[in-house]
């Protein structure tokens, strides 16, 4: 694995720091390919020696773009590194699902949200707003604990199992609601049925009074990169009606901003 240095000569660095420009370098060795990487690798492939490396490595993960696998010793990007890609990739997203939403919300007479995955929480990105929502004061850019929402479920239900450990390393499985999922197990096997069924329900999780059903956008590549819910008082979404009616419009939805996106469903 070579990397070609974009770190110029003396002669042409007046206005370069280099220390920010080896730590982006370093950075740019993740791939999709290469999710990972040890030491030796990153020493390699920026032809740096092994205490410098060490040094802006450890920097990464001081500061949070960088994790390590305490027992294999090998860096991955952390939620982090998401965040810088987040502004541009959201305004796409928000752009071209707007519409979408609106006519989901005024089909369903209830409240519609986008949201992404950031740390530990889902971040809403976009909401069209038709019901006042039970115990809950949401706008665009509040944060919920993603355990208790089904945004957050159908983006956890895409993560791999390294990634799904640190998720469960960093966030307890605090009761928000009298229905929370509160254990490891109880939310893997919820992850579990929102990753076989390509959607998710919340059932007064994040709060009494509350329901809701989401499903998962995706990009091109057919990552994952964003969720939409529809959310409402259990006096007007009726678990017969959150089945038979909110899950098909919310699934058909996602899906039809995921294709706008790009996206090809597999045949």
């Amino acid at each position: 694995m070579k990397l070609k240095s974009k770190i110029k000569g003396p002669s042409e660095s007046r206005y370069q720091v280099e220390a920010l420009a080896r730590g982006l370098a370093i950075l740019e060795l993740f791939t999709r390919e290469v999710p990972t990487l040890s030491l030796s690798e990153v020493v390699a492939a920026l032809e740096i020696n092994k205490s410098t490396a060490y040094r802006f490595l450890t920097t990464l993960e001081t500061l949070g773009y960088l994790e390590r696998n305490s027992s294999s010793r090998r860096y991955f990007p952390s939620l982090k590194v998401l965040q810088l890609g987040f502004r541009a990739i959201n305004l796409d997203v928000r752009q071209i699902g707007r519409p979408y939403l609106e006519r989901l919300a005024q089909k369903l007479c209830e409240t519609v949200s986008m949201g992404v995955m950031n740390g530990a929480d889902v971040i809403y990105i976009d909401r069209v707003r038709n019901r006042s929502i039970v115990g809950v004061v949401l706008e665009v850019g509040s944060r919920l604990p993603a355990h208790t929402v089904t945004i957050g479920k159908v983006l956890l239900a895409e993560y791999p199992p390294e990634k799904l450990a640190v998720f469960f390393e960093r966030t307890e499985l605090k009761e928000y609601g009298p229905k929370t999922i509160t254990t490891r197990e109880g939310f893997l096997a919820e992850l579990s049925l929102a990753r076989e069924q390509g959607f998710s329900i919340c059932d007064e999780e994040l709060a009494p009074g509350l329901r809701a059903a989401g499903a998962p956008i995706r990009d091109h590549h057919g990552k994952a990169i964003a969720g939409i819910n529809v959310s409402g008082s259990i006096s007007t979404i009726s678990l017969e009606r959150l089945k038979t009616e909110i899950v098909p419009a919310v699934v058909e939805t996602a899906r039809q901003i995921s294709q706008a996106l790009g996206y090809v469903p597999d045949c």
